[in-house]
């Protein structure tokens, strides 16, 4: 866009690298602003403070994939500590010892809890069953770094909403979605940690910011208007298919009536539709449809459990539900993706 996203201050000599990371795949970032990734290294070439992008993942009380059968599901972590232990310092440094997990201070703990409060009080407006978990988790590790003994702490923060669903005729089940704004890094020689002065954080652009969130919206608006031109359309074809039924079981009971031939072909058309009822059993049982996105034609295979289905913009996000007004636009993932309602083929 040839406009500023983030300012960071660096310590005078220090080298700097940044960029805004977009990986794609079953664990990118949830926004553009969790796309920060930058490394500020001293003359020393181990002291440094750095950023990694955001990473999201999933999970489902009974092992239900979100994500569709190409991603990992059901990773069950909840809070930042749990992140940071299992998934970001053992991806980091493998063979890193936890020195401590770090408290957070009492005023950082009462805007969690207030931003939780919140979050559950907005999804109960929307009529959905569950909760919303912010958390900051902050661990301070030792290892060796080209044979130097070093130290670190290593921060995040996460966002899960977690919901309570009822398929048809299935058992109630809950999904949760997560994600991280982005690890943060702060390192030292061992011993010399403490005394390390903590930079500011990175100051976003407001007017990038903006100029993200509003193309979001116009191209959702574009997306919208052309899903409801498609859903139309399907609307009036499945009402055409009806009304061609109702004249057909018109005509083949008049036939019925006429001759034994007539009723030998409404025998093999009776058979046939049994057939088809099977075939069509058989698929349920897979639990599995094939959904189109009305703005692009892409064809996606997902379950057929649920009567609304929404893919992110980029294409890593799958939301299912059955409430016909819950609208994820301008709730999940608010600033990186915008959402398109899917229509069965």
């Amino acid at each position: 866009m040839g406009m500023t996203a983030f300012t960071v201050d660096v310590p005078a000599g220090w080298k700097f690298v940044g960029t805004i990371l977009r990986p794609a795949g079953c664990h990118g970032p949830a926004m553009p602003a969790a796309g920060l990734s930058y490394t500020s290294l001293s003359p020393d070439g181990i002291t440094a403070f750095e950023t990694l992008p955001g990473v999201s993942w999933t999970w489902t009380s009974n092992g239900y994939n979100m994500l569709g059968p190409k991603c990992p599901s059901n990773m069950d972590i909840a809070t930042a500590d749990a992140f940071l232990l299992n998934i970001a310092i053992p991806n980091l440094h493998p063979n890193a010892k936890v020195v401590a997990i770090l408290p957070n201070p009492q005023r950082l703990l009462d805007a969690i809890a207030k931003n939780n409060e919140q979050g559950a009080a907005q999804l109960r407006s929307y009529g959905l069953r569950g909760r919303v978990i912010n958390d900051f988790g902050t661990v301070r590790i030792a290892y060796e770094r080209n044979g130097q003994p070093v130290e670190e702490i290593v921060g995040a923060g996460i966002r899960c909403q977690e919901t309570e669903v009822t398929p048809p005729m299935q058992r109630p089940r809950t999904q949760r979605t997560c994600y991280s704004m982005g690890t943060l890094i702060k390192r030292a020689p061992k011993g010399y940690l403490d005394a390390l002065k903590q930079v500011p954080p990175p100051e976003i652009n407001n007017d990038w910011d903006a100029r993200v969130s509003q193309d979001m919206k116009a191209h959702f608006q574009q997306f919208q208007e052309a899903s409801n031109r498609q859903f139309q359309a399907i609307q009036q074809h499945f009402q055409q298919q009806t009304q061609q039924m109702l004249q057909n079981g018109q005509r083949f009971n008049e036939q019925l009536k006429s001759s034994t031939n007539s009723a030998m072909r409404a025998d093999a058309a009776h058979q046939n539709a049994m057939d088809d009822a099977a075939h069509q059993t058989a698929l349920h049982s897979l639990d599995r449809q094939t959904f189109i996105n009305p703005t692009t034609g892409q064809k996606i295979e997902a379950s057929s459990e649920f009567n609304h289905q929404w893919v992110s913009s980029d294409n890593s996000t799958l939301i299912q539900t059955q409430d016909p007004s819950f609208d994820p636009n301008g709730t999940v993932y608010p600033v990186s993706q915008s959402w398109t309602e899917l229509v069965p083929q």
